[in-house]
């Protein structure tokens, strides 16, 4: 497995991967989101490869498919405070690759780029019905440091 940035070529194997990322936060939470096949855009995926305060990376398999990504962005501040943190905005490890280690590699090259921006925190939300992600997070060291509350009307 190797870890590498994305790049334009990658972009349907990302929609691949966010297909799956999609089903299974539809079948959590129903009433937030919906299945899309095609979650990215050209556009928009272009403008996130050209950002310079996010990074897409890759995770390669020996045969040179992806078997996983993770779109990381800069954050300048947390709330009112001046405070560099890398947000996690999704991370996606292929149906029949995980357990692997591959979300273990992505998120260990995501501490890295952060680091190197200079961030004192690594960030991402985690649903409170996906269990094995939350075990994956929690074994790399992270804690839960909020809840967010809701009530359908």
């Amino acid at each position: 497995m190797n870890i590498r940035l994305c790049t334009a070529a990658d972009r349907d194997e990302v929609n691949r991967l966010m297909y799956q990322s999609s089903k299974i936060h539809t079948a959590g939470v129903p009433d937030f989101f919906i299945e899309l096949e095609e979650s990215i855009t050209e556009k928009v995926y272009q403008e996130v490869l050209s950002a310079k305060d996010q990074v897409l990376l890759c995770a390669e398999n020996d045969d040179g498919g992806l078997c996983g990504f993770c779109h990381l962005s800069l954050r300048e501040h947390s709330g009112w405070v001046e405070m560099k943190n890398v947000h996690v905005e999704n991370i996606v490890v292929d149906e029949v690759c995980r357990g692997q280690g591959i979300g273990h590699a992505l998120l260990a090259e995501a501490e890295c780029i952060a680091k190197e921006w200079g961030a004192v925190q690594l960030n991402l939300m985690c649903w409170a019905f996906n269990d094995g992600a939350r075990r994956l997070y929690e074994s790399l060291g992270m804690t839960e440091q909020r809840s967010i509350l809701v009530k359908n009307l």
